[in-house]
C-alpha cells in the first residue's frame, strides 16, 4: 500500500470514528430523551387514573367518559387496574391486546414504579397504597410519532455518514497527494541524477519543514558522494602515475639494453637502476597495502597495546635523527602527570609509531633547518601531541586535502614520496578513535596536532 493510501486510508477512519461516535450520541439522545418524554405522559395518565379511581372512588363509567372526552389521548392508549388480590377491576380499551403477566404485576409492587417496552407498547406501572392494600395501575400506549421520528433519524445520520464518509476519504487521498508531491518531485530527480549530472540537486524549500530537512539532507549525501567519486579518480589516477613511472623506465632501459651488445659494467648499471626503479614499486605497494589494511572496517583486533606515548615519542626521536645528520628532533614532555597511567593510551603500538614516524619526519624534511618539536601534553581523559617546525607554510588551498592518498601539492612535489604517508596517519589515528588537525599560516609555525583518547 502506499503512503498516499495509507494516510487516506487512516484518515478516513479516524473522521470515520469520530463521525460515528457524534453520530451515536446524537441518536442515542434523542432516543432517551423521546422515551423519557413519553414515560412522564403514561406516569401522569397512570396518576391521574390511580387518583380518581382508588382515592377518590369515582365511578369507573364516569372515568371512561371524562376519557372520551379528552384530546390528549395516545395512539392505542390502554390503562389497566388490578387490586390487591391481581384482579382486573378496570381497563379502558379492551380492543388493545396487551398481556400483563403477575410476575410483572409483583415486580411493579415490589419496585413501585417500572417502566418498560412490551412489544411496540411503552408501558409504565405505578403501585398505589390504600388502608384495603395495593393496587396497580398500567399505562400503555404506542408511541407512534416518536417511533417515527427515530427511524427518520436513523436513516438521516446513515445517510449523512456514508456521504461523510465518501467526501472524507476523497479529500483524504486528495490532501495526501498534494502533501506528498513533493516527495515525488525528488523520486524523479533523484531517479534522474546519473554520473553524467552528479553536481544536480534537490531544491530546498525555504520553509524550515520537514521535507526541506530532508532535502538538505539528501543533498549532503550527494556531496559526499560526489566527493567519494572525486577521491577514488584521484586516486585511481595518482596510482596509475605512480605505477607507469618506474615501469616505463625499467622498460625503456631493458629495451635500451638489448639493442646493442654492451660490456658487463653497462649491464650492471642498468641492474642497478632497475633495481632502484623495483625497490620503488615495492615501496609504494607495502604502503597502498598499509592504507588498504587500515581502511578495513574490522579493525577491532588491532587495539590490543597498552601504548606509553612518552617512550614511544623518544624511541622514534631517535629513529629520525639517525635517518638524516641534518634532521634534530627536541621533545617537550610538558609538566609530568602523578599516575603514569595518564601517558598510556590503547592501541597498537605499531601503528601509533608509524603515525607519528610520519609526521615527525616531514616535519622535519620541511623545516628549514631541518628541526623539529614534538611537545606533549596530558589530561586526565585525553593525550595530545602536537609536531612543530619552521618552514614553508602549507598553502590555504591545499589544506582540505592533505589527507587524502596521492595528493601532492606543488610545495611537495619535489621530495621524494608518494602522497601517502599522511593519509595513513589519518586513517591510524582514526582508527584509534582520536582526530588530528593542522594549522599553517605565513610567519606562523606549522604545527599538526594529534588529540588521542584514553
Amino acid at each position: 500500500m502506499t503512503i498516499r493510501n495509507r494516510l487516506a486510508f487512516r484518515f478516513t477512519g479516524l473522521v470515520s470514528a469520530i463521525l460515528l461516535l457524534t453520530f451515536v450520541s446524537i441518536y442515542a439522545f434523542c432516543w432517551y430523551f423521546i422515551a423519557s418524554d413519553f414515560y412522564r405522559r403514561l406516569d401522569r395518565k397512570a396518576n391521574t387514573l390511580g387518583e380518581m379511581l382508588i382515592r377518590h372512588r369515582l365511578d369507573a363509567q364516569l372515568i371512561r367518559q371524562l376519557s372520551n372526552i379528552r384530546k390528549d389521548q395516545l395512539p392505542n392508549q390502554k390503562i389497566i387496574v388490578f387490586d390487591r388480590r391481581d384482579s382486573l377491576i378496570y381497563v379502558t380499551s379492551d380492543a388493545v391486546k396487551l398481556a400483563i403477566s403477575p410476575t410483572t404485576i409483583s415486580s411493579i409492587r415490589k419496585q413501585k414504579r417500572r417502566e418498560f417496552r412490551q412489544g411496540e407498547y411503552y408501558v409504565c406501572g405505578i403501585r398505589f397504597m390504600t388502608a384495603s392494600g395495593q393496587y396497580v395501575v398500567i399505562a400503555s400506549a404506542e408511541n407512534v410519532y416518536g417511533d417515527v421520528f427515530l427511524r427518520q433519524l436513523l436513516w438521516a445520520l446513515i445517510g449523512l455518514f456514508i456521504l461523510s464518509i465518501g467526501i472524507t476519504a476523497f479529500s483524504g487521498w486528495f490532501f495526501a497527494g498534494d502533501a506528498l508531491q513533493p516527495m515525488q518531485r525528488i523520486d524523479q530527480i533523484l531517479n534522474a541524477i546519473f554520473p553524467q549530472n552528479r553536481n544536480e540537486r534537490l531544491p530546498v524549500n525555504p520553509d524550515d519543514d520537514e521535507l526541506s530537512r530532508l532535502s538538505v539532507t539528501i543533498n549532503r549525501l550527494l556531496d559526499r558522494i560526489a566527493e567519494s567519486f572525486r577521491l577514488q579518480r584521484m586516486f585511481v589516477a595518482n596510482v596509475s602515475h605512480e605505477l607507469k613511472n618506474p615501469l616505463t623506465q625499467i622498460s625503456s632501459q631493458l629495451e635500451v639494453s638489448l639493442l646493442n651488445q654492451r660490456d658487463p659494467g653497462a649491464y650492471q648499471q642498468t641492474i642497478r637502476s632497475v633495481l632502484d626503479d623495483v625497490t620503488s614499486l615495492s615501496e609504494l605497494t607495502h604502503e597502498l597495502l598499509q592504507l588498504s589494511q587500515i581502511s578495513q572496517d574490522n579493525t577491532d583486533g588491532l587495539l590490543t597495546d597498552d601504548v606509553r606515548i612518552d617512550e614511544l615519542v623518544w624511541d622514534i626521536r631517535d629513529e629520525v635523527n639517525a635517518i638524516n645528520s641534518r634532521y634534530e628532533v627536541s621533545v617537550d614532555l610538558g609538566e609530568l602527570p602523578d599516575d603514569p597511567e595518564h601517558l598510556t593510551v590503547r592501541g597498537n603500538k605499531t601503528l601509533l609509531c608509524a603515525a607519528l614516524k610520519n609526521l615527525i619526519e616531514n616535519a622535519c624534511k620541511f623545516s628549514f633547518d631541518g628541526h623539529a618539536n614534538v611537545h606533549i601534553n596530558f589530561s586526565p581523559s585525553t593525550l595530545q601531541v602536537s609536531i612543530t617546525n619552521e618552514g614553508p607554510p602549507i598553502p590555504e588551498t591545499d589544506l582540505p586535502y592533505i589527507f587524502e592518498p596521492f595528493y601532492r601539492s606543488r610545495q611537495t612535489a619535489e621530495v621524494r614520496g608518494y602522497g601517502v604517508g599522511l593519509s595513513l596517519v589519518e586513517r591510524i589515528i582514526r582508527l584509534h578513535g582520536g582526530q588530528i588537525t593542522v594549522s599553517s599560516a605565513p610567519s606562523q609555525p606549522t604545527v599538526f596536532r594529534m588529540v588521542l583518547n584514553r
